[in-house]
């Protein structure tokens, strides 16, 4: 097993060089001693053509050091946090490599409430055992349980408590399931709702023919929004693989960047909640700030990855999270992403509005410009922030919540080592096109 694998908050590499079902095995070992559940453990997994084989040395791992064992089978990594959450389990698995092209696989860990397990809260400890003892022998006698339970029913339920189904109209979508298992959920939801739906890669394919599942690509987005062009729709969804991310485009296939679709979803959550806590990662922020300031609720900022942003959800009792990177948390859905209950509040809201997406979508964006988030492997990447910071230390407000931010008169930047790969990611909003340029120029100059 590469050790490199474990991430501030997944384990995720290449199989099988970096992870086989070795791995999974050693990993359920050393989870099972360092954790010692009491109760039961739900497993699941997405697509991915290497999951069901990874999933059962998992499962057999946590059986053999007598943990109880779960399988809820085929699922989205939200239905994870909805099992956890909802039946009052130890804690779970599923095994997902999120948008990573199909040769990646990996797991994602929660505890109980589905709080997440990340690299403060024992994810690198299980790394640093597995460091000590690479290979794991279950203890004697040990043997925990196993059974099977169907979650979807229930999980649907769930998200259709978020809103008013009989206040929706019948609006043609265009969805992309990205070959994952979201099409299953996300045909429940258009017959229920009697949505007129198109949907595009619903059918699972873990080898995912048209590329990396991410839908942050331009090119994995091309397909949808060409079809919504060619069309009279009323708006495009895409998800990620696992589906635990969701993105939207308005009627003429134009995309919506995450900052605008949280500054949207804090507005509707601050209308279902009013005076609440909403909060947002650094990376880009004025449409977040601006809209919560105007409807009366609290903004705060917070690091970004989803074990951070649920936790700091917990600890400031904030009803709603929204991050750059299509994350969107809710203190109903036990502090967890969902992918589904965003889709179903945009479709409330447009319902209700009667105007087109692209509208609703206009105040949001109104003298508001981004570079959309710039990626860069760099050599000795403190070193770069350092240079960074030294430029700009004097020239406006500066942050430190996520990597470093600084915010000037028209401007504001945020440039933050990534946490799952080895990048530095860089963003820039600005009130007028000229500062955005001259701004990221300024940077970029540095980088280089």
């Amino acid at each position: 097993m590469n050790l490199e694998i474990f991430h501030a908050y997944d384990i995720r590499g290449i199989y099988p060089d970096d992870l086989d079902e070795e791995s999974f095995y050693a990993i359920a070992g050393s989870y099972a001693e360092l954790f010692k559940p009491a109760g039961k453990i739900a497993v699941g997994m997405d697509a991915r053509q290497s999951s069901p084989a990874l999933k059962e040395n998992l499962i057999k791992g946590l059986i053999d050091w007598g943990v109880d064992v779960v399988d809820i089978g085929e699922i989205t990594t939200d239905m994870l946090y909805f099992a956890v959450g909802r039946y009052g389990y130890a804690g779970g698995f599923v095994v997902s490599a999120s948008h990573n092209p199909g040769e990646y696989n990996g797991l994602k860990l929660v505890k109980e409430g589905a709080a997440a397990i990340s690299s403060d809260t024992g994810l690198f400890d299980i790394r640093d055992d597995l460091k000590r003892s690479p290979v794991k022998n279950p203890p004697k006698g040990a043997m925990g349980g196993y059974e099977k339970k169907e979650v979807i029913d229930d999980y649907l339920d769930h998200v259709f408590g978020f809103i008013d189904p009989s206040s929706i109209m019948p609006l043609k979508t265009v969805a992309d399931g990205n070959f994952g298992y979201v099409g299953r959920n996300v045909l429940k939801v258009a017959e229920r709702l009697s949505l007129d739906l198109v949907p595009v890669h619903f059918d699972p394919d873990g080898s995912f023919p048209m590329g990396p599942p991410n839908p942050m690509l331009d090119e994995n987005r091309a397909e949808v929004e060409s079809i919504i062009r060619n069309s009279t729709v009323d708006l495009g969804v895409t998800w990620d693989a696992d589906a635990d991310r969701v993105m939207f485009m308005d009627e003429k296939g134009e995309f919506i960047p995450g900052i605008y679709i949280t500054a949207l979803l804090s507005e509707i959550m601050l209308r279902k909640h009013p005076g609440a806590k909403i909060i947002f990662d650094p990376r880009v922020v004025w449409p977040a700030y601006d809209t919560v300031n105007r409807m009366g609720g609290v903004p705060i900022m917070a690091k970004a990855g989803h074990a951070f942003m649920k936790d700091r959800m917990r600890s400031e009792g904030a009803v709603f999270a929204g991050e750059l990177s299509a994350h969107y948390y809710f203190c109903d859905n036990f502090f967890a992403d969902n992918g589904i209950i965003p889709f179903l509040l945009v479709l409330e809201h447009i319902s209700r509005q009667g105007k087109p997406f692209s509208e609703i979508m206009k105040p949001f964006l109104k003298n508001h410009f981004i570079t959309g988030e710039l990626n860069y492997r760099v050599e000795g990447v403190e070193n770069v922030l350092k240079r960074v910071k030294d430029r700009f230390c004097n020239r406006g407000q500066e942050d430190f919540t996520d990597g470093y931010s600084v915010e000037g008169k028209d401007w504001r930047f945020n440039l933050r080592p990534s946490n799952t790969e080895p990048l530095l990611r860089f963003n820039v909003e600005a009130r007028n096109t000229d500062a955005l340029a001259r701004i990221k120029e300024e940077v970029l100059e540095i980088i280089r």
